[in-house]
């Protein structure tokens, strides 16, 4: 069955909740659907890669150099959502974690102010989509918010940890759905080597280097002091060792005092949010994994997909995908010398590093792909109304 899909998103950031989403729209435009992403937040990412494959992207944010911070921009979103609704005509519409989700259900509500002020919607289904644990709101905002997502039909998530989270929160159960995340291999494939050398010339750093990274929003609940801290054991015995970390978030000037006072402040970079970052992660020797606020984290899929051997917390969301010593290196939560000592591990034994990598990469290829994600979608979007 065809289908007209808008998504509301946040960000285009390919390495946070687009990468999914971009994953199943692709797809999605090749069975024949009519695709359209709106993006409510900042325009820092072109759309080329959306656009080229046929998925109509559009900016709603006026304010587009910054991300949503004010009501203001708030209100703004949530009246250029509803117009573009009402022009697209979508059969559904369709929030992508986070914020996105709220501001989809206030540009799609029927409150007198709306019917007075806006323009009427036609009819259409609600869904959406929730991939990340959500850090807990103050009881009236979530009141509120459960209240309103009384019209979602239903709620999507990757993981039973997350279902049962929202459960907690007061989202019903029956409503929702478990998809889980899905990797597809680069096509083509990146050249490991050529990437790896591109990333240390970025960071003017000699080929003798050996560089880890993780990708994560710059907040407490990424644990990414843990992995400064595995940086600052590690180079005290290995000066060619270099951490780079990308995101942004509201700890960078924390973290960046932090690592300033370790003995590893000058092997710590912080990247923000760069263009390509995915060949970035691609070019990484190691790939550092240190929170449990993503289950079946599509970064960490990513990361082994590309052949990178991975070191990861294990707990729910990532058990499955860390079989240890044979998919990647599982460590215990909070334990920044176990980092360091599986990190020190891989860089002087270079062959078990690229067995552990080659099997990574071919167990996530094998049970994280595309098809089955999209049908998970497909079987919801074709249900009767």
């Amino acid at each position: 069955m065809s289908h007209r899909i808008l998504f509301t998103i946040e960000s285009l950031f390919p390495l946070g909740a687009a990468q999914q989403l971009k994953l199943l729209a692709d797809s999605l435009v090749r069975q024949g659907c009519e695709i359209h992403v709106a993006v409510l937040g900042e325009f820092a990412f072109e759309p080329d890669q959306w656009t080229q494959t046929g998925v109509e992207v559009h900016f709603l944010n006026a304010d587009d150099k910054t991300p949503l911070h004010t009501a203001r921009d708030a209100f703004y979103v949530v009246k250029e959502l509803r117009n573009l609704i009402h022009d697209v005509v979508p059969t559904i519409v369709h929030s992508w974690c986070g914020r996105a989700e709220l501001l989809t259900l206030l540009a799609t509500g029927e409150f007198p102010l709306a019917r007075s002020l806006l323009k009427p919607l036609k009819r259409f289904r609600l869904l959406s989509t929730e991939l990340f644990l959500q850090p807990e709101k103050r009881l009236m905002r979530q009141t509120v918010e459960n209240r309103m997502a009384e019209r979602v039909e239903r709620m999507i998530v990757p993981h039973e940890s997350v279902k049962m989270h929202l459960v907690e929160n007061g989202y019903r159960e029956p409503r929702i759905s478990i998809v889980p995340n899905a990797v597809s291999s680069p096509d083509p494939p990146i050249d490991h080597a050529q990437a790896r050398k591109n990333v240390l010339a970025r960071l003017e750093l000699p080929e003798t280097t050996y560089l880890a990274g993780a990708v994560a929003p710059l907040i407490h609940r990424s644990r990414l002091k843990d992995l400064i801290w595995a940086t600052d054991l590690l180079t005290c015995i290995r000066e060619d060792f270099h951490f780079v970390i990308i995101g942004t978030g509201p700890q960078l000037r924390r973290l960046k005092r932090f690592a300033a006072l370790t003995e590893a402040k000058a092997h710590v970079h912080f990247l923000g949010h760069p263009e390509r970052a995915e060949r970035i992660v691609a070019g990484l020797d190691f790939y550092w994994h240190s929170h449990l606020r993503d289950p079946l984290s599509g970064n960490l899929l990513a990361a082994m997909a590309d052949g990178v051997p991975v070191i990861s917390v294990y707990g729910e969301g990532t058990k499955e995908i860390i079989r240890h010593q044979e998919t990647g290196f599982a460590v215990n939560f909070g334990a920044r010398d176990e980092f360091a000592r599986w990190t020190k591990f891989l860089i002087e034994r270079p062959e078990p590093a690229q067995k552990l990598a080659r099997q990574g990469q071919e167990f996530v290829c094998r049970h994280f792909d595309v098809a089955t994600m999209v049908d998970g979608y497909l079987a919801i979007y074709d249900l009767a109304d």
